[in-house]
């Protein structure tokens, strides 16, 4: 376990890909912004107010944080398969709609149990796992 962190600490800071876990959760990490995998589609990605398209509220906690920028997916073997490339766009392009995010943002995705039958092969793709 403790190879395991380490081995995470050097992925933080290359920041060169989304990072797929099974051995933290998202209440594990401190001053980060979690997204539970079976977050709705309206609250992933941006919306109108009147004729104005707004970012999600997570994106709005992400990029008011000072220092290093942490989004975590949380749990996306919690839900099937099919539903988990909603995120595919947050983890290659690294933006949701029109709204990119920062530059120094690390994105982690965590999960139970990491295998072929409950992480889609789009996740896992667009990870470097743990």
């Amino acid at each position: 376990m403790e190879d395991k962190r380490e081995l995470l600490l050097s992925y933080i800071k290359a920041n060169v890909a989304p990072i797929l876990v099974d051995f933290i959760s998202g209440s594990d990490m401190q001053n980060a912004v979690v997204l539970p995998a079976n977050v709705d589609r309206s609250e992933l990605n941006g919306h109108y107010e009147e004729t104005e398209f707004v970012p999600p509220l997570w994106y709005k906690e992400l990029t008011e944080n000072e220092g290093i920028k942490l989004l975590i997916i949380d749990k996306i073997d919690s839900i099937e398969k099919q539903e988990q490339p909603k995120f595919c766009e947050l983890l290659e392009q690294r933006k949701i709609s029109t709204f990119e995010l920062p530059e120094n943002c690390i994105i982690i995705v965590t999960a139970n149990k990491i295998n072929k039958h409950t992480i889609s092969e789009e996740i896992y793709s667009l990870t470097a796992q743990i």
